[in-house]
């Protein structure tokens, strides 16, 4: 596995543990309708987490763009959020999927990510 499938791998894991942690953070100060709000992106972070568990010699391209399609969900409707953030909470956690979500997506597009996907079996 390339360097850079490895660093994406483990930004992911790192951005799951980071969203469990905000989500455990947060939970006292939200309503169930601003929790609820706050844990739909970071449910479909912890799904491209659980996608990398299958970043082994079996992964193919699919599981690579599926990871991609995800996280761009995540991070456009992050820009959203940090755009309409009414708090500095929800800026936070939205500027925390997106500092950490801009380098999966670039590091699963570079040319050597991408060969190892696609590469004989």
């Amino acid at each position: 596995m390339p360097g850079q499938v490895r660093v994406a791998r483990l930004l992911l894991f790192g951005l799951a543990f980071a969203g469990l942690v905000v989500m455990l953070a947060l939970e006292d100060e939200l309503t169930s309708y601003g929790m609820g709000e706050l844990m739909t992106p970071w449910l479909l972070v912890w799904v491209c987490a659980l996608l990398t568990l299958t970043y082994d010699s079996r992964a193919r391209g699919g599981v690579r763009l599926t990871t991609i399609v995800v996280m761009v969900f995540v991070l456009v409707g992050s820009f959203n959020q940090a755009f309409g953030a009414g708090s500095p909470t929800e800026f936070g956690d939205a500027a925390l999927r997106i500092a950490l979500g801009v380098p999966v997506v670039v590091l699963l597009f570079l040319p050597k990510a991408a060969g190892w996907f696609d590469r004989e079996r």
